[in-house]
């Protein structure tokens, strides 16, 4: 099996404060992850770095087969999609859901070029295949927050990306929004190798198949899904006591103590 992403003793620092500390952690092909851990652990920094966004201070990032330092970051950018929560915030109300996918194109956080007719046609294709052909031409800010989360997924998989990696992309949904946005990205998740941080595994989705727990910046434990996903590991990591649940459809739940 190939690995996807391999960080090897990965730190980031800033200002003196270790933020990642020596970060081992390997995706193979055909897993799809969930990155767990409470507020500070260090989850979007993580995510940062996988994504080409930061380097790290110290040791050896490979995603997709592709060397920090020994490859053409831009290039590799495109075969990455992103989804962070702070892109929700980062664009006028009014630009339209087209024009918040064309930003895709140029990795902007706003649409300050021209799209080409090409990605025109890549933007109605792209919209089409996900449903939401119905929202090209709203404006965005008049949109639900789950039909905006759907976009700026839509937008984050215009180049086609081998890897997608959403950041907490359910927060402050109501529970019936989540649960389509979930549903959304159940079905991308086939094609797909993911990695999804969440602090909720009501969220872990049965397509999930690992999970990596996150603890003041390193890793505390990772695995299979069933491995660790249990009332010790939880417990541990939320500095709570829990007892998880799972029903019929694979769907987790947890109970406070």
């Amino acid at each position: 099996m190939s690995d996807i992403i391999k960080l090897s003793g990965v730190s980031v620092i800033r200002s003196k404060v270790t933020i990642l500390d020596n970060i081992n952690w390997s995706v193979g092909s055909g897993e799809n992850w969930a990155v767990i851990g409470r507020n500070g652990a260090g989850k979007s920094f993580l995510l940062n770095v996988i994504a080409g966004r930061i380097f790290p201070s110290h040791g050896k990032v490979t995603v997709l087969g592709r060397t920090f330092g020994e490859t053409d970051m831009l290039e590799l950018r495109r075969l990455i999609g992103y989804v962070s929560p702070a892109f929700q915030y980062s664009y006028d109300g009014a630009t339209s859901v087209n024009k918040v996918v064309y930003s895709g194109f140029f990795a902007s956080n706003g649409l300050y070029y021209d799209p080409t007719p090409q990605m025109i046609d890549q933007t109605a294709d792209i919209l089409r295949r996900m449903g939401l052909s119905h929202l090209a031409d709203k404006p965005f800010g008049l949109l639900s927050s789950g039909e905006q989360k759907k976009v700026l997924i839509a937008r984050a998989m215009v180049f086609s990306p081998k890897l997608l990696i959403l950041d907490e992309v359910c927060t402050g949904l109501d529970i019936a929004s989540r649960e389509e946005v979930l549903s959304f990205i159940e079905e991308l998740s086939h094609n797909i190798s993911l990695i999804f941080v969440t602090h909720y595994i009501e969220e872990i989705m049965p397509s999930i198949t690992n999970v990596l727990y996150l603890r003041g910046g390193k890793t505390f434990a990772s695995g299979t899904k069933q491995d660790m996903i249990t009332d010790d590991y939880l417990s541990d990591v939320l500095d709570l006591s829990a007892t998880v649940h799972i029903n019929d459809a694979g769907r987790y739940w947890l109970e406070v103590k």
